[in-house]
């Protein structure tokens, strides 16, 4: 992983052939103190792990891919749980057919790159458990958690 910092906390990100995408990302969060932000990316995978939320059974139905898949759109949030940053990702891929698969991203592994534009926001976004929830609330700055029982995270 490579990045160019643009100032007023803009980044570009590549990442290069078998990395992996979601822990790159948090890890260049950490170093850059991305405690607040987002980004797209464009690119190529070649393994990755995309995700439905059932709303009935409130579990992810996921599903793996091991092919060369074109990155048509990636978004993602920055926020943090406690103190280790948190990235929330979803993707628009497709294999060679040219059709589109869409979700959350579970994991994904870079193909030959991947091309990602960060822009951090000022403050620090946190995220707290919610009752019979498979992932964590997005809580705003100031906001309590869900139920006032936990401190963010």
């Amino acid at each position: 992983m490579r990045h160019h910092d643009f100032g007023d906390g803009r980044w570009v990100v590549r990442l290069d052939p078998g990395e992996d995408v979601l822990p790159c990302l948090a890890a260049f969060a950490a170093a850059a103190g991305v405690t607040a932000g987002y980004a797209t990316a464009i690119g190529s995978v070649d393994r990755l792990t995309l995700g439905f939320l059932d709303p009935e059974t409130r579990a992810y139905l996921k599903r793996t891919f091991e092919e060369p898949m074109e990155v048509a759109s990636l978004t993602a949030s920055f926020s943090m749980d406690g103190d280790q940053p948190l990235v929330h990702a979803h993707a628009v891929v497709g294999p060679r057919e040219l059709i589109a698969y869409a979700g959350h991203l579970h994991a994904a592994r870079v193909g030959a790159v991947l091309e990602v534009y960060v822009t951090a926001l000022p403050g620090r976004l946190g995220r707290a458990a919610v009752p019979d929830q498979p992932f964590l609330a997005l809580l705003l700055p100031g906001e309590a958690p869900p139920g006032g029982s936990a401190p963010p995270r």
